[in-house]
């Protein structure tokens, strides 16, 4: 049996596809050169087992990973084109002599939700679960787990066609405070959840519930050991950078697993909490849509069950226990961030959130049409992807001011990232102008850099960077006044030059600015609005008067109270989603 091979250019890198034919009929096609432990890689494995259980190469790409898979897709096509010989599609990669979809890049599940309501007695279930999981990110996932650990059948229904949703993109680390890790990895050995409490508090501005924040806070040590037990590896503990107002309460909390840390690295999470909930007997389908929520009756709004869709049927499911909310935020809904968030509508609306597609507020638009209340709204999880400044605190600020449209400094330029995009927002909507990163020569020498010494020429020739060898002169380049940003870099340099920066606080890269000069535009990258739907301490959703909706759980960034108008750092949302995905799994089972 001869092996034919082709490439295509994926995701990370070039993936190949080998294929074996027999008698003009495909018998097997296995991936090459495929990057370990990624989206694409779980992407991948899907759709070779697709492949091979059908005999074909022209199975869709798996949405969710279709960069990756639709790189093997168009590889396999080509390798056994050339089996065959048979001529292959110059567009698509498909070969001549079969039917396939042209691209086999399959649209997002975001089937429109249903606008009438629909009751209970008016269908006739086709299936019936103890716990309907509405999303497969993080908070999904851990519902589903700890459903199904306590014996519960238990449904996941996912519109991508992998499980992880935004959870995927994250690092995968998780805040918690009193663990055994952070009492190996850090100075913090007395540090505990009542500190962790006071410090989200204070971060929340007087906007989050304390019942919420102290559940997460108290048991996110042993979501941490729940965690480890399904093989999670915990190897590192590091601090967000400085919150001005909650410096008191600090401490390093932002646990990293081995392989995590890294924008895609949440994969290894999600992968881990889908097999354990998998071995455990949940079910999960995929490519399919929860388009609405079934009521008892007109009288009696519990929720008894959902219906779905996967574009051509629709069925009706019933959750004889509870149906949980786990749909993320309204990351890609460019119409309900208009209304609910104005900061991540900027976001969005500019095409910058990097969220999955399908994270469209579904849950929260089904809870809102039963009557649920939401709050938590204005925030949103922005950072400076190019940069990276403000997510780690053991990665410095470089020598740098940040200063607005009128070349006035306006925050402690350290301060964790979406603290400081919250005020960069503020500043560039007030003036109708863009806000810079300021900075010297001497800054292309710090060893955390994002800007080098051998790079600085490509980032000024792609417009990455301003440079100027006068402050004039870069005052004139980016259109803002030369005699304010002139006093803003001297009172700079005269606060370093005494030791402390008296205006904003500021504790590291404490150097002087001098030429030649350069500007960098501040530019977000987005991964997710904040504010959902409102939920008691036990995840059940609650209406306007609040008051539970019978049957009806949110988790994670699909429920609001909890984070407040910015974000306040690295491993909240995953600590806080892990947390309610349980919390939900536990309440609607009746156990603690």
């Amino acid at each position: 049996m001869t092996e034919y091979r082709a490439t295509s250019k994926g995701f990370h890198n070039e993936i190949t596809a080998v294929v074996n034919v027999e008698d003009g009929k495909l018998t097997s096609v296995r991936a090459e050169n495929v990057s370990d432990r990624t989206i694409g890689a779980v992407g991948i494995e899907t759709w070779l087992n697709k492949a091979n259980a059908e005999g074909s190469v022209e199975v869709d790409a798996i949405s969710g990973a279709s960069i990756s898979t639709g790189a093997l897709r168009s590889a396999a096509q080509a390798a056994f084109a050339s089996a065959t010989g048979q001529e292959t599609d110059a567009v698509s990669g498909a070969s001549q002599q079969q039917v396939g979809t042209k691209t086999g890049r399959p649209a997002p599940a975001n089937y429109p939700l249903l606008k009438s309501r629909v009751y209970s007695k008016d269908v006739n279930y086709i299936g019936s679960y103890d716990v309907i999981v509405v999303g497969s990110g993080g908070a999904g996932l851990a519902a589903a787990a700890t459903a199904a650990e306590n014996n519960a059948q238990v449904l996941v229904i996912e519109k991508a066609g992998i499980a992880g949703g935004t959870t995927n993109y994250s690092g995968g680390v998780l805040q918690a405070a009193g663990t055994k890790w952070q009492k190996e990895f850090t100075k913090d050995e007395s540090d505990t959840p009542e500190r962790h409490e006071a410090e989200y508090m204070k971060t929340g501005e007087g906007r989050l519930y304390r019942d919420l924040v102290h559940d997460f806070t108290q048991n996110a040590p042993a979501n941490m050991e729940w965690l480890a037990k399904m093989g999670v590896q915990w190897t590192g503990v590091y601090g967000h950078t400085t919150i001005p107002y909650a410096t008191e309460d600090f401490a390093e909390r932002i646990h990293i697993s081995d392989n995590g840390g890294g924008a895609g690295d949440g994969i290894m999470l999600t992968q881990h909490l889908l097999k354990y909930a998998l071995s455990l007997g949940a079910q999960i389908r995929y490519n399919t849509a929860v388009i609405g929520l079934i009521e008892a009756d007109e009288h009696n709004h519990a929720v008894t069950g959902v219906v779905v869709s996967d574009g051509r049927n629709l069925e009706y499911l019933e959750a004889r226990r509870g149906v949980v909310l786990a749909t993320a935020s309204v990351d890609q809904n460019v119409e309900l961030a208009k209304d609910l968030s104005p900061q991540h509508y900027a976001d969005v609306s500019a095409h910058r959130c990097w969220s999955v597609k399908t994270d469209r507020g579904d849950g929260i638009v089904l809870g809102m049409k039963l009557g649920a209340a939401v709050t938590g709204f204005g925030g949103t999880i922005d950072f400076d992807a190019r940069t990276g400044n403000g997510t780690n605190n053991q990665i410095p600020t470089i020598p740098s001011i940040f200063v607005n449209g009128n070349g006035l400094r306006f925050v402690n330029e350290e301060a964790t990232y979406a603290y400081v995009f919250r005020e960069i927002f503020n500043e560039e909507k007030k003036l109708n102008k863009p806000t810079y990163q300021i900075f010297g020569r001497n800054a292309l020498e710090e060893p955390a850099s994002p800007f080098k010494s051998d790079t600085i020429d490509a980032d000024i020739e792609k417009g990455l960077v301003v440079q100027a060898e006068s402050v004039e002169d870069l005052a004139e380049k980016i259109g803002i006044p030369a005699t304010n940003l002139k006093r803003s870099i001297d009172n700079w340099n005269e606060n370093v030059a005494n030791g402390r920066d008296g205006e904003y606080q500021r504790t590291v890269g404490l150097a002087s600015i001098s030429g030649p000069y350069y500007a960098y535009r501040n530019t977000p990258g987005n991964l997710g609005a904040i504010g959902g739907l409102k939920i008691n301490v036990n995840c059940n959703v609650l209406d306007l008067f609040n008051q539970p909706i019978t049957g009806l759980y949110a988790a994670g960034l699909n429920a609001g109270g909890w984070i407040g108008s910015y974000y306040p750092g690295s491993g909240t949302a995953i600590g806080g989603i892990i947390h309610q995905g349980r919390r939900a799994a536990k309440s609607i089972l009746g156990l603690n």
